[in-house]
């Protein structure tokens, strides 16, 4: 019950925080975003965006979960999921440059940084990195230069084809739609977070440093990078006997391969902005879009096995090759005066990481360990939200949202339920199957400038290689973008 009050109290906070936003302006107010235009045609300028997402959350717990040493079946708790400050340039129609910078996943027992405080965080066995003063990054940093635009400059006709170059650390990464959303405008409160297979291994929170080339052929867009992935050097390890584990690929890219990774969709309705990567959740109704999609992601020594069962024995060097499909749709439908829309995406990966390669991982997991004393199952996953996520095996996912009514409510305010579903198939596990689902809406105060989400989802818990069971959190989230 106590843990329910919570949950009400931040709602209670966020309807007045968000409303008080809205009450700046509509959508329109945000046209142009906070842009400093640099001539009178407004075409050389350097524009900044913002955006931040905080989240409430009760979560159920793994089985034996302990949460600072403390046993316990579940868990409520406040987190700064994420924080970006975005700028880009254009002093001239051939060049663009992007930075972007900011933090994610501060909880109050995670996401510290080394050096953030010992008195009160952690002490020196946490190194100051429980959860306090998370360090600000560099998410991408990218000089683009334009060779063919989009559009003549002399006539503004449209070109048929268009190509533009780019350097430096990006986010224009290949396999599918998802791998490249922006955390501005999902539709479902956050990702899969296997849509970003490498993330924080042979990446920097899914970019690459490298060379992109991007734009559109007719109604193709199109992505592709040369990258040099970053460096994991994951150690083998000497196991028991007979033990399976010698067979299970870890990362070690320590012979330094080139990475090359694509994407291409065919656009049959509206030709979505293809000046940033960041591809969008869902446009609430202000959109007709309809996209197919397939892509790729490949590079060579990525993973290692052992050849024998000794700390000493040579290492199997193997590939990193991912594919995947996708569909996207975003469909207002009904008069203009309603506005209804559909949102919908479907996508396949196929991921080859070498044999039995998997990654147990979660959004945001606290500081969690095995409970002393405990003697009941354990999830193979771990404690805490831990789940199976990403390895060598198919994964199915699929969400959908109907956008309900503008005339619903008065002002801008508009509702947006949405579900998900995720069918996963690994290689370590054989035929067995692993699912979870989830269920929410978006309340938009302010379309994507001001809104809360909300969603109850599920995770598998894995057991003699098998989903045993399934464990939930339900997740209330705001955020404001400027």
């Amino acid at each position: 019950m106590k843990n329910f009050k919570y949950i009400l109290v931040c709602i209670f906070i966020s309807l007045f925080v968000t409303d008080t936003v809205r009450g700046q302006g509509g959508s329109s107010e945000y046209k142009d975003g906070m842009t400093v235009k640099l001539d009178s045609t407004g075409k050389k300028y350097i524009r900044f965006s913002t955006w931040a997402t905080f989240w409430a959350r009760q979560t159920a717990a793994n089985p034996g979960t302990a949460v600072n040493g403390i046993e316990k079946s579940g868990y409520t708790d406040f987190s700064l999921r994420q924080f970006r400050f975005l700028t880009y340039s254009q002093l001239s129609s051939r060049y663009l440059i992007v930075a972007d910078i900011g933090i994610d996943n501060q909880t109050i027992s995670s996401g510290g940084a080394p050096g953030g405080g010992n008195t009160g965080n952690g002490a020196a066995a946490y190194a100051g990195t429980l959860g306090k003063k998370p360090g600000i990054y560099l998410h991408d940093l990218w000089n683009e230069y334009t060779v063919f635009p989009d559009k003549d400059p002399v006539s503004n006709k449209k070109r048929p084809a268009s190509l533009y170059i780019g350097t430096g650390l990006h986010y224009w990464m290949g396999l599918s739609r998802m791998t490249t959303s922006s955390s501005a405008n999902y539709l479902a409160l956050d990702v899969p977070l296997y849509n970003w297979p490498l993330v924080d291994l042979s990446d920097q929170f899914a970019r690459q440093i490298g060379i992109y080339f991007k734009g559109n052929i007719g109604p193709v867009s199109y992505r592709w990078a040369l990258n040099k992935p970053f460096t994991v050097l994951s150690t083998a390890v000497a196991y028991p006997a007979g033990s399976p584990e010698i067979n299970y690929a870890v990362d070690n890219n320590a012979t330094g391969k080139m990475s090359t990774t694509g994407y291409a969709a065919w656009q049959f309705l509206d030709h979505e902005n293809d000046l940033l990567p960041y591809t969008t959740g869902t446009y609430v109704g202000t959109m007709r879009v309809f996209n197919i999609g397939a892509g790729y992601y490949n590079t060579g020594d990525g993973t290692v096995t052992q050849a024998n069962n000794t700390a000493a024995s040579p290492l199997i060097r193997h590939s990193i090759t991912l594919w995947a499909i996708d569909a996207f749709a975003d469909l207002p439908f009904g008069d203009s005066k309603k506005n209804w829309a559909f949102t919908g995406y479907s996508v396949f990966y196929h991921y080859d990481f070498g044999p039995n390669y998997l990654r147990f991982g979660s959004i945001m997991n606290e500081n969690v360990s095995e409970a002393a004393n405990y003697s009941g199952i354990v999830s193979e996953a771990g404690f805490g939200n831990l789940a199976p996520i990403i390895g060598t095996g198919n994964s199915w996912f699929t969400q959908a949202g109907l956008l309900l009514p503008k005339n619903l409510f008065k002002g801008s305010i508009r509702l947006q339920p949405f579900g998900e579903f995720s069918l996963q198939q690994f290689e370590r596990y054989g035929n067995a199957r692993f699912t979870y689902w989830s269920a929410g809406g978006n309340v938009y105060l302010d379309g994507h400038h001001a809104r809360i989400s909300f969603k109850y989802q599920t995770r598998p818990i894995v057991v003699a290689d098998r989903q045993q069971s399934s464990k939930g959190s339900f997740i209330i989230a705001t955020q404001v973008n400027l």
